[in-house]
Parts: C-alpha cells; sequence; structure tokens
C-alpha cells in the first residue's frame, strides 16, 4: 500500500469518530388520529413543538435526510441507531399543510417483523399485528432525523393508542 492510500484510509478512519451531537431541543410529539390511507396503509398523524422537516437546517445549518417515524409494536423501548425492532412499523414523516398552530406531520406506516436469522419481512396483512395490539394499550413512537456528521437525533417518545389503530384495522 503507498503513502497516498494509507493517507486516504487514514482520513477516513478519523473522521469517521468525529460525529457530532446536534443543538436541535427535545421535541414533544402529541398524536392526533390515526386512519386508513392508500394502498391500505395506516396514517398516523400528529403534531410537534419542532419543525422535525427542517430541524437540522434550522438548529446546526446542515442538510438532512427524510424523518422516519418509527414504531414498536412489541414493547421494545430501544429506539438507538445501534439496535433493530423486531416488530415495528415505519414510515417517512411529511408535513401536513393543514395544520397551522403547531407543527403538523403524518407518516404512512408500513409493518416489518424481523426474524432471528436477520431477514425481515412487512406484515401489511394485519392478521399477524391484531394480536400484538390487543395486550397493549399504546405502542411507542420517536421520530429519527439524520444528517451527514451528526448522531442520530430521536424524539421524545408519542404514544399511539392502539384502539384507534385497530378501529382502522377492522374496518
Amino acid at each position: 500500500m503507498n503513502s497516498y492510500r494509507a493517507f486516504i484510509y487514514l482520513s477516513i478512519l478519523l473522521s469517521a469518530g468525529c460525529v457530532k451531537t446536534a443543538s436541535i431541543p427535545p421535541a414533544d410529539l402529541t398524536f392526533s388520529s390515526v386512519e386508513t390511507g392508500p394502498k391500505n396503509l395506516l396514517i398516523i398523524n400528529f403534531s410537534s413543538t419542532v419543525d422535525l422537516a427542517n430541524a437540522f437546517n434550522a438548529y446546526e445549518n446542515a442538510n438532512q435526510l427524510t424523518p422516519t417515524l418509527t414504531c414498536s409494536l412489541d414493547g421494545d423501548m430501544n429506539f438507538s441507531p445501534e439496535h433493530s425492532i423486531s416488530m415495528r412499523a415505519e414510515g417517512l414523516v411529511a408535513t401536513d399543510s393543514e395544520i397551522k398552530s403547531n407543527f403538523g406531520f403524518y407518516s404512512e406506516l408500513v409493518f416489518y417483523n424481523t426474524r432471528a436469522d436477520g431477514t425481515q419481512h412487512d406484515l401489511n396483512d394485519y392478521e399477524a399485528i391484531r394480536p400484538r395490539l390487543a395486550n397493549q394499550s399504546s405502542i411507542p413512537c420517536k421520530v429519527r432525523i439524520t444528517a451527514y456528521g451528526y448522531k442520530a437525533y430521536y424524539t421524545n417518545t408519542l404514544f399511539v393508542p392502539t384502539k384507534q389503530i385497530t378501529e382502522q384495522i377492522y374496518r
């Protein structure tokens, strides 16, 4: 290996360890409603105390990826980037232009199950979801936002009532 390549590899290794924590304030999320959307996907409507669509730009002057809402269906509260929740619902977060008073958002959720061997499949038949929801009064959710050079930002926990989800599933 020549010295140029060694320098490049060393630079990459050093820069990989220089990940900053964003100074975005903790966002409180408030549940609004659940509805059935196109392709029979569940849509979670909620508001936030922080503009999730522009958080990194506003507080860090950095470009961010589209925020993602992740909900745990199995009671797993570990939302860290190093951990995968085995039974979860995920969806990209979009701005709800109809809500003016607070930052309004929605997310069209896809349900996933990660097996022990690491393979994953979606559970949008809802029959597999019903037993998980029957034993819970609510499911915990968080929005994750990422930007290059920063640790993943997570909001405070949003609890979505399972009663409203099951009402949409049984329609």
